[in-house]
């Protein structure tokens, strides 16, 4: 039987993610809690530092610390015309063209001089890379009912490329930070059942046929599930939590030891710091990287839907089919039953969705199914929808699927006022 008690596990879903920890902890993992969160929160400075449990910021870099990107107030900030460009929104590079000669144990086919992704910042004398800014593709889409809907995607642009121009092959991908939410129970569903749910969808007569993600983990040198990232291109909340520091900040650890520079960027290698530490060169240790993952983990997650007043546009939901991603319970390995929404799987969703950064095994119209839990809180909080900021509404996020959602989308599209609204206001609530 699985259990379904709180345990306290859990919050109300009206609330963004908070910095709670989940009861029953022992001492030992509290003050691992409390570790984690202090290196999550706490700026990093410049190597070599008297700060040495915090030094080893950039060459590179974009934000000083991890909360400067995966923060309410920070996800608050509209990306409409006008505006500055926030640090949520990450500018990636790859070249879609050239994926399938990317070596295996590489995500993706990255710029050969700029690298993964764009630094706006630099410590020293390195020269940052480059300025970003936005401009902004319009159309409108037409309900049945003669609704009109209008929709945005936003277009990167780079400019004061202080390396140089990009490649001709290579392409910029928009990406917003994700609020981070029930990261534990989802990197405890067993692989038996992440592979089960591919399973039974390629068996089905839908055509919603998700995929696992198979991933290269740095670290145990493992192909592995992807879970985590918009095309789980991340199998632990580690392996995410390195990434990021890598890639966010330029600290080095034991997933990506190297410096974030390419070797293009001479003041970039010549200004790693000599540091003479019992940690050696590494800016984030195992041991701090671990009590990152940790607290993430250990935060509680949106409490499980009960007996509520949207049973209409719950049977709405199941009727266009939109539970075949979201998929709405899920179990853990040691049977706790949680109900994220998601599949965690791939699906195609259409060009208009695409990216151009095919990742591992994701194609560039390929995404990780989102998980719909705590949709509620993030959009009281006014925080934008989808991979790179576009939805400003769930309408929107619903008009900008296509692929394996179409259907289920056009579906949307023939509803009723009365029948759309009972649909909007179920997901809504969670």
């Amino acid at each position: 039987m699985a259990k379904t008690a709180d345990g306290g596990l859990f919050e109300n879903r009206t609330l963004l993610p908070t910095h709670h920890a989940v009861n029953n902890l022992s001492d030992d993992e509290l003050d691992e809690f409390m570790l984690g969160r202090s290196f999550f929160t706490i700026p990093w400075v410049v190597a070599p530092s008297a700060t040495t449990a915090r030094d080893g910021l950039g060459p590179l870099f974009n934000a000083n610390a991890c909360v400067a990107c995966h923060s309410e107030n920070r996800h608050k900030t509209a990306l409409d015309k006008g505006q500055g460009v926030n640090r949520t929104l990450v500018f990636k590079l790859s070249q879609p063209s050239l994926h399938s000669q990317r070596p295996a144990h590489s995500v993706t086919m990255v710029d050969p001089v700029y690298g993964s992704q764009i630094a706006i910042n630099a410590t020293g004398s390195v020269p940052f890379e480059a300025k970003t800014a936005l401009r902004w593709q319009e159309h409108t889409d037409t309900l049945a009912d003669g609704t009109a809907v209008s929709l945005r995607r936003p277009i990167g642009e780079l400019s004061e490329l202080n390396y140089g121009p990009l490649d001709k092959n290579t392409r910029i991908s928009l990406r917003i930070a994700p609020v981070l939410t029930g990261l534990g129970l989802l990197e405890a569903v067993p692989d038996e059942a992440i592979l089960a749910m591919a399973e039974k969808q390629a068996n089905s007569q839908s055509a919603v046929k998700g995929k696992v993600q198979w991933v290269y983990n740095p670290y145990t040198q493992q192909k592995e599930i992807g879970r985590f990232g918009y095309k789980a291109a991340h199998s632990s909340v580690r392996m995410q939590t390195a990434d990021a520091a890598l890639n966010d900040m330029g600290l080095t650890n034991p997933f990506y030891p190297q410096e974030n520079c390419t070797a293009a960027q001479i003041a970039c290698l010549n200004a790693s710091p000599s540091r003479n530490s019992p940690q050696g060169r590494i800016d984030l240790p195992l041991l701090r990287l671990d009590a990152i993952a940790f607290y993430l983990k250990k935060l509680r997650a949106p409490a499980n839907v009960g007996k509520h007043s949207y049973q209409h546009g719950e049977q709405l939901f199941n009727q266009l089919g939109c539970q075949e991603c979201h998929t709405p319970v899920l179990e853990t390995a040691d049977r706790v039953r949680f109900m994220p929404y998601t599949d965690m799987l791939l699906h195609e969703m259409g060009d208009g969705l695409s990216d151009n950064r095919p990742e591992f095994d994701a194609s560039a119209t390929e995404w990780r199914t989102t998980a719909l839990w705590g949709l509620n809180a993030r959009l009281k909080a006014g925080i934008l929808l989808l991979h790179d900021g576009r939805a400003r509404t769930v309408t929107e996020a619903i008009l900008w699927h296509a692929g394996q959602g179409q259907e289920s989308k056009e579906k949307f599209k023939q509803l009723n006022a009365g029948d759309r609204q009972a649909l909007l206001d179920f997901v809504e609530s969670l």
